[in-house]
């Protein structure tokens, strides 16, 4: 079992009070109290507001890449179901981390973070979804649009389904409602859906 350091009370501290309070509305006074640390603290670990955001960002990217593993079985299915078995993952994760998915929304529609940084963590952290779109454009089986815009899309109905089945629990065993939310999702992307 790994230690919790300062650094890791910071940022769950900060995920807490950024998906209550808002991003803009939290100060890292605030955030340092919530960790019960000295607010010089914060500023040992991070240079500024905008650096914990960005730490906190790609940490909860990193943390949703790691449950999208796909076994060596699906990996040789045809790519639509990679895909849909992928958004399953990703949905089962948003449900279960509501605060990030909070937090997600907050980072695009607060512009805490520049949609360069954006893209660019999720190129880095959830590289998958860069190949699954490059391959499913080489395949013609997804449609070629920009590389920027397809990634901030597939982000935007993630964090949209996610937030339906979070406001609404007695859904999320619905295989209707799960697999129409994935149904919406690849009519979006797919060129013949």
């Amino acid at each position: 079992m790994s230690k919790v350091t300062k650094r890791d009370l910071l940022l769950s501290s900060a995920l807490t009070l950024f998906s209550e309070q808002g991003i803009h509305s939290t100060s890292t006074a605030s955030i340092a109290k919530h960790a019960g640390v000295a607010n010089g603290t914060l500023f040992h670990h991070f240079d500024n507001k905008q650096s914990l955001v960005s730490a906190l960002y790609i940490t909860s990217k990193q943390q949703l890449a790691s449950a999208l593993v796909l076994s060596d079985d699906l990996l040789s299915q045809p790519l639509r179901q990679q895909v849909e078995s992928l958004w399953h993952l990703a949905l089962d994760w948003a449900i279960s981390h509501p605060c990030q998915l909070i937090f997600f929304q907050q980072v695009a529609t607060e512009s805490a973070l520049p949609q360069t940084q954006r893209i660019k963590a999720m190129k880095t952290e959830l590289s998958i979804l860069e190949l699954m779109i490059t391959l499913g454009q080489s395949q013609e089986i997804i449609v070629k649009y920009p590389l920027d815009l397809l990634l901030d899309h597939c982000q935007s109905q993630m964090i949209a389904s996610g937030l339906f089945f979070i406001n609404n629990p007695s859904l999320i065993a619905n295989s209707d409602y799960r697999d129409n939310a994935f149904n919406l999702f690849w009519r979006a992307i797919a060129i013949d859906a």
